[in-house]
């Protein structure tokens, strides 16, 4: 029995990087990511317009710019309300696995996780802009995000078994890649700031939407 018990602590606590096995590289964690972040994000510009409180809100002494980003500040916080009870599972590594794991990849994974929702929020802030619709906001949202997901990976193994000359400029804009080496404590400021700049982007073309339609 003793032995028995102890097989599953040996092989959980042999995994090199658990931080990649149980959240970077699981299947159920990003399809709650592609469903999560439509799905916080299509009624915070969308139901404005459907509901016609919009017109309220722009005539309110404020620029449209603080309308957009305190929008997608709001949706960010409950992204990262989301993210929490993964960590969770953390003290049971610890106490069940005696797995002893580095503070660095938990941080790192951390700081991916949170610019790569910052980027996830901004295109559902952008698209929840463009229609009154929740459910046409929420849809392009997905269909984005999985491209971005999906579609950078496979396009990046693509290249990497025919050793293409893009195949490292397809392993830099692939997500999947990029979260796995934060979940091993690799923090490439360069990923960060596309992260950041796309993000930036996103924000800028919601806040000219909304100047459009104001008129300026």
């Amino acid at each position: 029995m003793l032995f028995r018990s102890s097989q599953p602590q040996l092989e959980l606590s042999s995994l090199r990087d658990p931080m990649n096995a149980y959240i970077a590289g699981s299947t159920p964690f990003w399809v709650a990511i592609l469903i999560a972040v439509p799905a916080l994000t299509m009624r915070l510009l969308a139901e404005e317009k459907r509901s016609g409180t919009i017109e309220t809100l722009l005539t309110a002494p404020v620029a449209e710019g603080e309308i957009v980003v305190a929008k997608w500040l709001a949706g960010f916080i409950m992204y990262v309300c989301l993210l929490l009870p993964f960590a969770l599972y953390l003290p049971f590594l610890y106490s069940q696995a005696r797995f002893y794991f580095d503070l660095g990849p938990v941080v790192g994974l951390g700081v991916g996780l949170a610019t790569m929702g910052m980027m996830f929020v901004s295109i559902g802030v952008f698209f929840s802009a463009l229609t009154k619709n929740q459910v046409v906001a929420a849809i392009w949202t997905f269909v984005v995000l999985f491209l971005l997901v999906v579609m950078t990976f496979l396009a990046y193994i693509y290249a990497a078994q025919r050793q293409t000359g893009w195949a490292d400029a397809a392993r830099f804009v692939a997500i999947l890649p990029q979260v796995q080496n934060f979940g091993l404590g690799r923090v490439d400021l360069r990923t960060v700031a596309l992260h950041l700049s796309a993000c930036v982007f996103m924000l800028y073309a919601t806040t000219m939407i909304f100047a459009a339609r104001r008129g300026r």
